[in-house]
């Protein structure tokens, strides 16, 4: 795969801002497209984790890609949490007048998609989940805060007051965990740059926007919803639990798929997308 080509195109597709808080969300859009669709980064990404798709789908879609607050482009703000990034999709939403779109996420972006989906019920016309964070925590209270204090620990690993060398390691060994056995090394040290780009409060501060345990309640949104996840085997029960929280979902699972499936393998990545879309109600 040519690693280099998510950043080759980049130039061909409009950049903007829209405001939130008196701040900056930066942003891609292309297409003409009467459908939008809307693309959402993990966890110290940025939007140019979308380009293969981006430069597919605009042929016959709208479509944007946003750097979450902090992330890439973006401004910085005093604290990160769920509803901040969820506000700052519906901020570049409105900037571009993406009437019902559907929201794309991967990783830490599923449950940016789905936070919005709870903020702004019925405005996203469907959900798609890239190997997406969205958890099922343990039905007790004791459990669920063992749960919380495992997050804000990993959390802890990307501060900026780590020595740098310290934290460096730690980032590259949490993505260690997320390859498949045969991704390359290119690819890997591609995204370790990328993610290493990011400012340490925004690594820190996006993980600990997950532990908020408010957050994972079982709220359903009856949009349709697909979720792909990737890797050596699928989290057992996962499918039955999301499929509690989205009633009409369909689940795939992606075997010897990197977390970044949409970067490592865009071609079959966006068939999969592509068929979704097509079932979709005008």
């Amino acid at each position: 795969m040519r690693v280099l080509l998510v950043f080759l195109i980049a130039s061909r597709v409009w950049g903007a801002t829209a405001d939130l808080e008196g701040r900056k969300i930066f942003y891609r859009a292309a297409g003409q497209g009467k459908e939008t669709l809307l693309f959402i980064h993990g966890w110290s990404c940025n939007e140019t984790f979308f380009l293969p798709q981006m430069e597919e789908f605009r042929k016959s879609y709208r479509v944007i890609s946003l750097d979450l607050p902090g992330h890439g482009k973006s401004d910085l703000f005093p604290s990160l949490s769920m509803d901040l990034f969820a506000r700052a999709v519906e901020a570049v939403r409105l900037r571009e007048r993406g009437a019902r779109p559907v929201l794309i996420g991967h990783s830490l972006g599923a449950a940016v998609a789905r936070q919005h989906g709870r903020l702004y019920p019925g405005v996203a016309k469907a959900f798609v989940f890239l190997d997406g964070s969205i958890f099922q925590l343990p039905p007790d209270e004791a459990g669920r805060e063992r749960w919380k204090q495992m997050i804000d620990g990993l959390a802890a690993r990307f501060s900026g007051s780590l020595d740098k060398a310290v934290r460096e390691r730690n980032v590259s060994e949490f993505l260690g965990n997320l390859y498949a056995d045969d991704t390359p090394r290119e690819f890997r040290v591609m995204v370790l740059g990328q993610v290493l780009r990011t400012k340490p409060e925004t690594s820190e501060g996006a993980m600990r926007a997950m532990a908020q345990l408010e957050l994972w309640d079982e709220l359903k949104l009856e949009q349709p919803a697909l979720a792909l996840r990737a890797g050596r085997q699928a989290p057992p029960g996962e499918e039955a639990y999301l499929k509690r929280l989205f009633p009409n979902l369909r689940y795939q699972f992606r075997p010897g798929v990197s977390h970044f499936l949409q970067l490592e393998k865009p071609e079959e990545t966006n068939a999969v997308l592509q068929e979704f879309l097509r079932s979709l109600k005008p």
